[in-house]
């Protein structure tokens, strides 16, 4: 799913119970209020199609600013100049509706009339108060993850359940000397860019599970997948995310950042866990394992690393990937041996110059 559409299915369904909820508390039995009043029939007619506009609307206005704003600004300036053009556009839809209504002659209420309103003053701050809370809630769902914070409100997961699910454990290259050389405030600025670049993943079905220190746990739950390469389509959809924006990283640190990945798939528990702060937490094997897969790349000098049972998986799809038995190991703490593939993408077809102009 693309970013914009995530923000403007969110604001739309958001939309869609601030208006159901603002007509059964201002409008039912309130025949005073004729500037926008609905007989029922009407209203369930006209709640999706406004719904869809002022979601749609302003959906794309916060992902607008969440793409372009938010690693330039903190999130309360973003937020202020978010809730600014808010209001500007409402006053612009404000102004478009009495247009309409007044050329198709709906209504004697005029624009001018709506504004001396007192009742003018509450539609306005209570679609203030709709944009700001759905801004905020959708930063809190993304400080959280989407799928955890409704899991979290269900209890779905307040007793342990199991699931069979992907991890991957993508790690930074070098990490220790480009810290050294960048500092400890540079460097920090240098990895939360590089995580945001990480957010490219979220197109192919990726949950991430935490960040630790220079490194990012992701994972997927088998069921819900659509192909179970799409892990590896992250992976690299991520390496190449960090090569378009080379210029950025060179120019601003001298330094275009490398990452590497273990993977393993098998049953996990999770589970709420925490008082004072909750979270899902998930525990088993498989966590450790592809922890342990990610170590061995810089050993085997390769870029991403999974385990056999995954391999297994993947194989039934016949991918277009690149696949080769590394190596039967036993891992760190491991007591049975572990054998490892390399995923490598298909290698380019070279076409010359003289072949390229016959297809010309």
């Amino acid at each position: 799913m693309n970013k914009w559409s995530q923000h403007v299915k969110f604001y739309i369904g958001g939309w869609f119970f601030a208006f159901t909820f603002f007509y059964i508390m201002r409008h039912i039995g309130n025949s005073q209020m004729v500037h926008f009043r609905f007989t029922f029939f009407e209203f369930l007619v006209v709640l999706p199609v406004v719904a869809f506009i002022f979601g749609s609307i302003f959906g794309f206005l916060h992902y607008f600013f969440e793409q372009y704003l938010k690693r330039k600004i903190p999130l309360w300036q973003l937020m202020l100049r978010l809730c600014i053009d808010q209001l500007l556009i409402i006053f612009l839809l404000t102004v478009i509706y009495f247009s309409v209504v007044s050329m198709m002659d709906m209504n004697t209420f005029s624009l001018r009339d709506f504004l001396k309103s007192p009742d003018s003053f509450v539609y306005y701050l209570y679609v203030f108060l709709v944009n700001s809370i759905l801004s905020l809630l959708f930063e809190i769902t993304g400080l959280l993850g989407r799928a955890n914070f409704f899991k979290l409100i269900t209890g779905k997961f307040y007793s342990p359940q199991e699931e069979y699910r992907i991890f991957m454990f993508v790690d930074m290259n070098s990490s220790t000397s480009i810290a050294e050389k960048l500092g400890h405030i540079k460097y920090s600025s240098f990895i939360k860019d590089c995580f945001f670049d990480l957010s490219v993943v979220r197109k192919y079905g990726a949950e991430v599970y935490q960040y630790v220190g220079d490194e990012a746990v992701l994972t997927w739950e088998l069921s819900k997948m659509k192909s179970v390469t799409e892990c590896i389509d992250a992976f690299w959809a991520f390496n190449d995310e960090l090569v378009k924006k080379s210029v950025h990283y060179v120019n601003n640190y001298g330094i275009v950042p490398e990452f590497k990945a273990g993977m393993s798939i098998g049953m996990v528990t999770v589970v709420e866990i925490g008082a004072f702060k909750k979270e899902i937490a998930y525990h088993g094997n498989t966590l450790n394992t592809a922890s342990r897969i990610v170590d061995l790349c810089h050993v085997y000098s390769e870029k991403l690393l999974m385990s056999k049972k995954l391999y297994d998986e993947i194989v039934k799809e016949n991918s277009n990937y690149i696949y080769a038995r590394v190596a039967e190991t036993q891992l760190r703490g491991k007591q049975r041996t572990t054998e490892i593939y390399s995923i490598n993408r298909t290698k380019p077809v070279l076409i010359n110059e003289e072949q390229k102009l016959m297809d010309s």
